[in-house]
């Protein structure tokens, strides 16, 4: 009778893995385990959700008792399920498909409601406009203000000192008041509006979705270590078990 789709997968690692080697001997036919090992892996993992999965791993291996043997440790376990990653998350590909689908459904909904420029054009050009009044109104200013009181106090140094020159001194320091008003506007302008976008929050449908993805990734990450990697894990020190009491029998 033909050996399980996992029992397989442990003898090919078996046979690729050398703490193995001697070990765990081989009780399937030769034609059936090349023949598996020839067939093409399906992608399941998408990169994105491959730290996913390692994080998964990991915390069943910290929180697994170790193995009745010391032949494998931890890093040894983990490069294993590692090389098995795609056949162990293919036990929970329904699971993974329907987080996957809920995670596009929030993306696509996301990038609907990003393009602000088509809805609200205006408001984005009285945006613009202020902010280019907050930065310019100061220079502007300033400069005048230090125009007007450097050619008012030249004047004032000189004799007979002309008439004008208070008035230019006078027009100087009104630059420089409008100059400090013009800095506290913008730095007021720019802190609401930073406050109101920061402050924004997401509709009824974004935070529908984001609940609804975070749950079917947690679904999704506990079918993967129940009905995966543990599994897996099990048959891989099983097997290691059955391989040693084979060796120590006379």
């Amino acid at each position: 009778m033909a050996e399980s789709f996992m029992q397989q997968l442990i003898t090919s690692l078996a046979r690729r893995t050398p703490v193995l080697d001697e070990s765990v001997p081989s009780r399937t036919g030769s034609s059936d385990t090349t023949e598996w090992s020839r067939r093409p892996a399906k992608p399941h993992l998408l990169a994105e959700d491959r730290h996913d999965f390692e994080r998964t791993l990991d915390e069943v291996l910290t929180e697994e008792a170790p193995g009745v043997t010391e032949r494998l440790n931890d890093e040894q376990l983990r490069t294993m399920a590692l090389t098995a990653s795609e056949v162990i998350a293919a036990t929970a590909a329904s699971e993974y498909a329907h987080y996957v689908e809920v995670r596009e459904q929030a993306r696509t909904l996301h990038e609907s409601e990003v393009p602000s420029a088509e809805r609200a054009p205006t408001e984005r050009h009285g945006a613009s406009v202020t902010a280019v009044i907050a930065v310019l109104a100061p220079v502007l200013f300033g400069t005048a203000a230090a125009i007007f009181l450097i050619v008012g106090y030249i004047l004032k140094m000189l004799a007979p000192e002309p008439a004008f020159a208070q008035t230019l001194l006078t027009t100087g320091w009104l630059f420089g008041a409008l100059t400090a008003a013009s800095v506290l506007l913008g730095m007021i302008s720019l802190l609401v509006t930073a406050l109101r976008d920061a402050s924004a929050p997401p509709t009824h449908e974004e935070a529908a979705q984001s609940q609804e993805v975070a749950a079917a990734r947690d679904v999704w990450r506990e079918a993967l270590r129940r009905r995966g990697i543990e599994p897996f894990l099990r048959e891989i020190r099983n097997a290691v078990s059955r391989g040693l009491d084979n060796d120590q029998t006379p």
